[in-house]
Formats: structure tokens, C-alpha cells, sequence
């Protein structure tokens, strides 16, 4: 929600200085009202002289696709929710290297402790109730990955070995 608001607050800046650069505005005079660098303000006009107001509007992000889908994050979200004890490991809290061999073990997906960290702030600050079938769905994935095999045990603080 909020990166869309930005998006749609930056979009009618970007109209808004067209709009004004047809008045016959300068750049500099543009950047101070909208309170935006003249750079900016320069790209946005270049892209509007190349395709319109039509290219001023807000495209989709690119990138590579999420690897992990919408119910694998339910499922991990599950997962952290509970102990680590109470699937059979040896740890009292799930920290980010467990959490990336767990990742790895079930879904065959490689992260970097990094994006292990921001992907468990995210599941951690999700408050909506996970359906039903979801426990359902990770006990069978546990009981498949052979889960008492997972964690021998990682020393250190923050997934260091």
C-alpha cells in the first residue's frame, strides 16, 4: 500500500512538471516547486518528449521472479510461529541460519543470510490467521525432509559457523 501511494504521488509530479515545462517553465524553476532535484526533473522532460504523458506514467518494477511463492511463505510462516523445539531441533529461537537451512532442506531455495533476515522480520510482522490447511500442509513437508537431520548445531550469534 504505501509503495503504491509513493508511486502515485510521484507519478503526478512527473505530469506536473510537463505540464508547467509546456507553460514554459525552466528546469530549475520546475525542480524548486515540486521540491525534486533538476536531474529529475530532466529525465522526467526527455521521457515525456520521447513518449508523452503516457511514458510519465508508472510502469511495473522488473526483476526476477519471487523464488519462493505465496505458500511457501505461508508455510514458513507457520513454521516460525512455532519453536524450533517443537520440530525436533536443538535451538530455542529461529534465528536466520537455521532458518536458510530450513529454506534450502524445504524448498530447495538459496538465500543469503541477508535476505533470510528480511525475509523472517516480514513473516514475523504478519498478523493475518494462516488457514487451517497450512499446519496441515508443513507437518507433511516436515515429516518428507527428514527434519531431525536439518540442524546439527550452528554456534555463534547470527548464523556465523
Amino acid at each position: 500500500m504505501r509503495s503504491s501511494v509513493t508511486s502515485d504521488i510521484l507519478q503526478r509530479r512527473r505530469v506536473r512538471a510537463a505540464q508547467l515545462f509546456e507553460r514554459g517553465w525552466r528546469v530549475t524553476d520546475i525542480a524548486n516547486a515540486l521540491q525534486v532535484s533538476p536531474a529529475a526533473v530532466s529525465q522526467w522532460l526527455r521521457t515525456y518528449r520521447t513518449h508523452g504523458i503516457v511514458g510519465l506514467h508508472s510502469t511495473p518494477k522488473t526483476g526476477a521472479p519471487m523464488r519462493l511463492t505465496q505458500r511457501h511463505q505461508m508455510l514458513l510462516r507457520a513454521l516460525v510461529m512455532d519453536s524450533p523445539t517443537e520440530h525436533g531441533l536443538d535451538a530455542e529461537h529461529w534465528d536466520r541460519a537455521l532458518l536458510q537451512q530450513m529454506v534450502k532442506r524445504l524448498f530447495g531455495v538459496t538465500y543469503s543470510l541477508q535476505h533470510i533476515g528480511r525475509l523472517l522480520k516480514r513473516l514475523l510482522a504478519d498478523k493475518q490467521p494462516l488457514p487451517s490447511v497450512t499446519r496441515l500442509e508443513l507437518t507433511d513437508l516436515l515429516k518428507k525432509s527428514d527434519i531431525a537431520r536439518i540442524r546439527t548445531r550452528i554456534s555463534g550469534s547470527n548464523g556465523k559457523r
